[in-house]
């Protein structure tokens, strides 16, 4: 676990964001500024594949997190409108297994490492993530795809969907939980 201090910052971070103007959809990233994130990716220990099936087929990216895997398949090359928002989804799930260290197989939900942190109640941050979800319109969709799944993977699942819409809160979070970045 990181420290406490990782906790403020993004405790504020997210206060703050809540209070900006909602951000509906995801702007792309400029191609550079891509191959810059998925090197400082690298550096970290995250091997970065580009192309071939990840997943299931169809499935546009994965992460997994016991490999430190990130895999944008390419039917996500098809659909360049969406790329932004998948790679973001998945960048999430690149905090979360930050946060219980790379070196494990485990990785921890946003709102766990926050709420050992201290700073945010349960109501804060689900009331957080649930009004992120309401600004992309996706709620019903991530709560019908997410309900069978097991408890700790449905809430980092959730706060992936829920992030995956905001550029700027998630590569935040990403230099915060992942040191190196």
């Amino acid at each position: 676990m990181r420290s406490s201090r990782w906790g403020v910052a993004v405790a504020l971070g997210l206060g703050v964001l809540a209070l900006q103007a909602p951000r509906l959809r995801a702007e792309g990233l400029p191609l550079q500024a891509e191959a810059e994130l998925l090197q400082s990716l690298r550096a970290i220990g995250v091997a970065v594949q580009s192309g071939g099936v990840c997943g299931v087929p169809g499935q546009l990216a994965t992460y997994n997190m016991g490999a430190n895997l990130l895999c944008l398949g390419d039917a996500l090359q098809a659909r360049p409108q969406e790329r932004s928002k998948v790679l973001h989804h998945e960048l999430v799930h690149v905090v979360q297994d930050c946060l219980d260290g790379l070196d494990t197989p485990t990785s921890l939900p946003l709102a766990e490492g926050l709420r050992r942190a201290g700073d945010l109640t349960e109501r804060q941050l689900n009331g957080f993530f649930l009004q992120h979800l309401r600004n992309q319109g996706n709620l019903q969709h991530v709560v019908a795809t997410t309900a069978p799944l097991p408890q700790d993977s449905r809430q980092r699942e959730i706060e992936a969907y829920a992030l995956q819409a905001d550029p700027a809160l998630v590569q935040h979070l990403l230099r915060q939980s992942c040191r190196r970045i």
